[in-house]
């Protein structure tokens, strides 16, 4: 039998087991998601892949000028890599393939690292309203 090493595309979002949203906090830099790798897995981000996001605070969606930060950093958070950075309106589209945000890079992200979005905000967001996704792929060693 043996084990074998399987790729797979996969998209992570807010309903993904794993995945926690949190409000931002007013006017202050405030992690909205956060997304810990699990032991023995490891992601790909390609250039192809991409990322959206949506934000609301008690008005409704966050104003388009803000800032998204994507990164990711080691179990420690002693390091980070910044995966994307740019205003809140580059990353909110999910379906027009035109105009989602594709990340352009190869990113690998280990086991137990955490994928984070951070926004800077006037007010206090929505955790509740919160929507995110992320195409990548999923390599994992199976069980057999």
């Amino acid at each position: 039998m043996g084990s074998r090493v399987v790729e797979e595309k996969l998209q992570i979002n807010h309903n993904t087991p794993g995945v926690t949203i949190t409000a931002a906090v007013a006017a202050t830099t405030s992690e909205i998601v956060s997304y810990t790798i699990p032991y023995s897995s490891e992601l790909i981000i390609n250039p192809s892949d991409f990322f959206a996001l949506y934000l609301a605070d008690a008005g409704g969606e966050i104003d388009d000028l803000r800032q998204v930060t994507v990164f990711l950093t080691d179990p420690y958070g002693r390091r980070s890599r910044v995966i994307h950075e740019g205003e809140y309106s580059q990353s909110k589209e999910f379906q027009s393939s035109l105009l989602k945000l594709y990340l352009g890079q190869r990113v690998v992200l280990p086991a137990n690292f955490m994928l984070k979005a951070h926004v800077l905000n006037d007010l206090v967001t929505v955790a509740a309203t919160t929507r995110f996704t992320l195409s990548c792929t999923n390599v994992y060693e199976t069980l057999d």
